[in-house]
């Protein structure tokens, strides 16, 4: 039987390799320096249970941000964006808001054209390159419809069987 991954494990494998030794490195680090701390000032801390909570809180913390930096410099690449502006700007603004914006913002993925092979993006009708019709379109109107459309939701005409996938649409007479 075959098990299926998810959708989160295939994200979480786009972070470089780089942004995830940074994270381990920085937990690592968090934890070095909460048991100097522990070591070195035992009676002004609190209470041991608590103080490794908060020393493993803060490393999670630490490293949940640099791998979630690094996830949107690789995820902004991917989607045409540009990486290094993006990246600065979660580091740069305060780190609830660039997050927030960046995944508000970000563009939709491209996907590659069944002809050619080239990414296009999920609102384009057709391929830039090799003039594909990516999506159907209506032989009356000449906008964008499902394949499962019997009439045309814009011109109200019967889309017929076939769907028209031709690389130019023809314009209504009315």
């Amino acid at each position: 039987m075959r098990q299926h991954r998810s959708h989160f494990a295939e994200e979480l494998r786009i972070i470089p390799i780089g942004w995830a030794i940074a994270a381990t490195v920085g937990f690592a680090a968090i934890q070095l320096l909460f048991g100097i701390l522990r070591w070195t000032h035992p009676s002004d801390l609190p209470p041991e249970p608590w103080w490794t909570l908060l020393g493993l809180l803060a490393g999670v913390m630490l490293a949940a941000t640099l791998a979630l930096i690094g996830y949107i410099y690789a995820d902004s690449k991917r989607r045409g964006m540009n990486a290094l502006l993006w990246t600065l700007l979660v580091i740069l603004v305060p780190k609830p808001i660039g997050f927030i914006a960046y995944f508000l913002l970000r563009k939709p993925m491209f996907e590659p054209c069944p002809q050619c092979g080239t990414p296009v993006g999920a609102d384009f009708r057709y391929c830039p390159k090799c003039g594909h019709a990516i999506t159907p379109t209506c032989n009356h109107c000449g906008r964008s419809i499902q394949r499962d459309y019997v009439c045309c939701p814009y011109c109200g005409k019967t889309v017929g069987a076939a769907v028209s996938s031709s690389k130019s649409p023809e314009p209504s007479n009315g």
